[in-house]
């Protein structure tokens, strides 16, 4: 009987732990979701928190940049020169720089100038040149000025260099600074040396070298005072304007250099065919432009072939620089002789008309035949002229000039013949 009262109980007493087990894992599961739900809403939130904080940040960034703004236009507004406040340092770089872009010669020049800060009262009272030096011809050639009058200007556009012929001739030859004052009137002397007869109002002459860095003169830089009693610009502008002015002309130099051979045939010195086409079509150009006359000569070596087979190609080649040497020489220094190819050659002459143009021939024609060609025998050229029309191009007129050349040759050789102008 106590057997049976207890079974009861006992499943009593398990089914109520199986409850409490069932009740206590339905609480974990319930607190881990809990746990869970938390978890995914801090983080939302913490998102949420962070891109609060980024936008405030960004908002205080912007706030921070107006206020920059704000500011540097309550400066500028309070100083309107401030824009231009930059060192002399940097000042002079710019100013470098920009003379190094520029290859007109005068320009660069011109630019380099403001290295020296000159004064409103310098200008008045000097004026200042650059003369470039022409190793060649060992001549000074005015390059730039300013102040200096024409009358003045064409006084010292060109110069020998002679001891003593004027004030910039000396500085160049002895790369030193010369200065040539005005003498009282009562110290004149009628047997003056040109060096010393400045020209009209000038007190002083200054003349400074340009220098290469190897000590070689490029030009003067020459400064004329009206009044003895103005002090010349700093001696430290006026070395560090010199040794700009310096870099200046030696690069135009430079330059110079590379495009006149890139211009010039190598073996007779004159202008390649290339230039003179380029020549040619801008002569056409003023031509048409001014209505003035424009002839082209085109002549060529008679029997050139038989230099090169009876005597060689070397003896050939100095035919063809006397030749080149030759019609230079008679013709106008405005004008332009190119080979043309070959033995064949090509003068332009300006503003000449078809008249004009058979004499300028005839003399070519004159000097080749009169010389006297040590290598070999008399040499002469057969030469064809005409004249440029409205109707003409630059190949159509170098044509015609090529007809009557081959007429030339035709009528026996070693004389000009015209082509007939088109209808």
């Amino acid at each position: 009987m106590a057997e049976y009262l207890d079974q009861p109980f006992s499943m009593l007493i398990g089914l109520s732990v199986l409850v409490l087990a069932v009740a206590l894992l339905a609480s974990v599961v319930k607190l881990r979701a809990d746990i869970r739900t938390l978890r995914t809403t801090s983080n939302q939130q913490l998102k949420r928190l962070n891109a609060r904080v980024a936008q405030l940040s960004n908002e205080h960034s912007e706030v921070a940049s107006a206020l920059d703004d704000l500011c540097d236009s309550a400066s500028i507004a309070s100083a309107p020169d401030s824009s231009l406040a930059v060192t002399p340092a940097e000042q002079e770089n710019r100013i470098i720089k920009s003379i190094l872009n520029e290859g007109d010669l005068p320009k660069g020049l011109e630019k380099a100038f403001e290295l020296l800060h000159p004064s409103p009262e310098s200008t008045l009272w000097m004026a200042f040149g650059i003369s470039v030096l022409d190793q060649n011809t060992k001549t000074l050639k005015l390059a730039w000025h300013q102040g200096i009058k024409e009358a003045v200007a064409r006084q010292f556009s060109e110069a020998r260099l002679i001891h003593g012929s004027a004030p910039h001739a000396t500085s160049a030859l002895l790369g030193e600074h010369v200065v040539v004052r005005r003498e009282p009137a009562a110290q004149k002397h009628r047997d003056q040396p040109p060096a010393t007869r400045l020209p009209e109002a000038v007190q002083a002459w200054h003349s400074f070298p340009i220098k290469k860095v190897d000590g070689s003169v490029l030009g003067t830089f020459d400064i004329l005072s009206f009044n003895e009693g103005f002090p010349l610009p700093d001696s430290n502008r006026i070395a560090n304007y010199l040794f700009v002015t310096s870099i200046i002309l030696e690069r135009h130099s430079y330059l110079n250099g590379i495009l006149s051979q890139a211009r010039t045939d190598k073996l007779t010195g004159l202008t390649n065919r290339g230039f003179a086409e380029e020549s040619l079509v801008k002569e056409i150009e003023r031509s048409q432009r001014y209505r003035n006359p424009l002839s082209v000569v085109l002549f060529d070596i008679d029997h050139f072939k038989s230099f090169n087979d009876t005597y060689g190609h070397d003896v050939g080649d100095l035919v063809l620089q006397e030749v080149s040497r030759l019609s230079a020489g008679a013709i106008r220094s405005t004008d332009v002789v190119g080979r043309w190819g070959g033995e064949e050659f090509l003068v332009i002459l300006s503003e000449t008309t078809l008249d004009s143009a058979m004499v300028v021939a005839e003399n070519v024609r004159k000097a080749v035949e009169s010389a006297h060609f040590e290598v070999c025998r008399s040499v002469t050229i057969s030469l064809g002229v005409a004249e440029f029309t409205p109707h003409d191009t630059a190949q159509s007129l170098v044509k015609r000039a090529d007809e009557a050349l081959y007429k030339a040759k035709k009528a026996g050789r070693n004389r000009v013949l015209a082509q007939s102008k088109v209808a």
